[in-house]
């Protein structure tokens, strides 16, 4: 009998086992689709609520390990790791990426809705007010699907690390309008859609899609919320004024030199206080120097985007 090691040298790491990985997932994506159509009713019923439990939940874990092992694959075998390569350019960038197959699921569960009961070809009876909510979900998906892949797309092309250029600050611009409406939209959707007579009121892919893309929406909007609060207060630190001197009058200034130059009658000059002189110029040639290095990063940039 051969050794595991001789029987793994054949797969591990090979174009064969990615093969294998890609069957696996395609599989699992085709078992989530069929199982949780409303359509079909094999996992759930007609209005899309689970009706066989561990059917629908065995199915969307199968498919989320096939993308794990093809994820695990890539970083170990080809060195590239999507989880890193999204955490590097920042959290809200991860959320948009994420959004995008979250706003899918919406789409596609409300499409899967609306043929299942609203279709002239099979329902002579369509309930107007299901059939509304379902094409607004459709609606919704598509447009938030979209507007991620925008989003994406615009923040890996166009985005730079200079601060030169009016790219960063347009991007955020339209990052930042697009996260309220997406917000807006889907805070209605989840009302909407989630209702007693709608179509994710029961549990299921509807059901949860649009919750999480609500949640996905809130953390994006406010995301870019805190970014431009700390961008404009970066912008007003910069532009401060320098503190003015004081104002003295002739007699106050008369009286400041005569008591100054009465303590230096006092105070020998030596070398103790020529040394303790130039410590001090030093440290004051210091702070200056980092006070300018800190005006310089305060009207630096900030956030994902570098915005100046």
């Amino acid at each position: 009998m051969a050794s595991p090691t001789k029987a793994t040298k054949y797969l591990h790491g090979t174009k064969l086992e990615l093969g294998l990985i890609l069957l696996l997932s395609g599989f699992t994506c085709s078992s989530v689709g069929t199982a949780t159509n409303p359509a079909s009713g094999m996992a759930v019923n007609a209005s899309g609520g689970v009706s066989f439990g561990n059917l629908f939940y065995s199915t969307w874990a199968s498919f989320i390990a096939a993308m794990g092992a093809l994820l695990s694959f890539l970083r170990t075998e080809r060195g590239f790791d999507v989880s890193s390569e999204l955490s590097s350019r920042g959290n809200r960038f991860r959320t948009w990426a994420i959004l995008i197959v979250v706003t899918l699921i919406v789409m596609g569960s409300s499409a899967s809705c609306y043929d299942a009961k609203c279709d002239e070809l099979y329902n002579d009876i369509r309930p107007v007010k299901y059939c509304r909510r379902a094409a607004f979900g459709v609606s919704a998906g598509c447009i938030g699907c979209v507007a991620s892949l925008a989003v994406v797309a615009m923040r890996l092309s166009c985005a730079t690390m200079t601060l030169e250029g009016r790219a960063n600050r347009t991007i955020f611009i339209i990052e930042g309008i697009l996260s309220v409406v997406l917000f807006c939209i889907f805070g209605f959707a989840v009302a909407y859609l989630t209702s007693e007579k709608g179509p994710g009121a029961p549990l299921g892919n509807l059901y949860y899609s649009s919750w999480v893309a609500f949640a996905l929406t809130f953390f994006v909007a406010t995301s870019c919320f805190e970014e431009f609060q700390a961008a404009k207060s970066m912008i007003l630190l910069g532009r401060q004024p320098p503190p003015q001197e004081e104002q003295y009058s002739d007699i106050e200034r008369e009286a400041l030199n005569s008591d100054a130059n009465s303590i230096d009658e006092r105070i020998p000059y030596d070398n103790d206080n020529a040394s303790i002189a130039e410590r001090g110029d030093s440290q004051a040639g210091q702070s200056s120097s980092a006070s300018s290095g800190f005006s310089q990063r305060v009207t630096g940039s900030v956030g994902e985007v570098q915005i100046n």
